[in-house]
């Protein structure tokens, strides 16, 4: 009866909105109520899932997230342990960093990084110490001078030379000096 008469005009098009970017975090990984920095390693990942029976060798960064037994040895790389990794090997790299637990010596030329959920039950020989509250270590840590000064010490043996030399230091885990 009372219709309105349809418009016989196209209907204009909706203007078009881009749509928001979607932003994308990465995941963030939580020990035991912990929350762990998420790290995009550079060279060789072992995950979770994975166990490695055998020697480690290389020249590159490795992050381990796995377990590992045997030995790793990486001349010019990083080793970094994972909040999930458990190591029972000795270590031997330029510089180590320790989420999960290692058991087994542990020498870092420049440096040894312990985070808060790390935990390390070996020997530690390195020239410089990072230790987060929270740690766990069960070492003898010994502490050398680095390389480059070692090698700018002066060939002469002169009684003064010798007593301004100062000899690796071992620290038990409480603190104490050994020495």
């Amino acid at each position: 009866m009372w219709r309105k008469p349809e418009d016989s005009k196209p209907a204009s098009p909706a203007p078009e909105i881009p749509p928001a970017p979607v932003r994308v975090d990465p995941p963030v990984r939580t020990v035991a109520g912990l929350t762990a920095e998420v790290v995009q390693p550079s060279g060789g990942v072992v995950t979770s899932t994975l166990l490695i029976k055998g020697d480690i060798q290389g020249r590159e960064d490795l992050y381990i997230d796995g377990e590992v037994q045997g030995s790793i040895r990486l001349s010019e790389g990083r080793v970094t342990v994972g909040p999930h990794g458990k190591i029972s090997a000795d270590v031997d790299a330029r510089e180590v960093i320790v989420r999960g637990k290692v058991k087994g010596a542990v020498k870092g030329r420049d440096r040894v990084e312990v985070g808060r959920t790390g935990e390390i039950r070996g020997d530690i020989l390195t020239s410089r110490l990072a230790i987060e509250e929270g740690a766990q270590m069960h070492s003898k840590v010994e502490i050398t001078r680095a390389a480059a000064s070692q090698t700018s010490r002066p060939a002469e043996t002169s009684p003064a030379a010798t007593t301004l030399a100062t000899p690796p230091m071992a620290l038990k885990a409480s603190g104490e000096s050994a020495n």
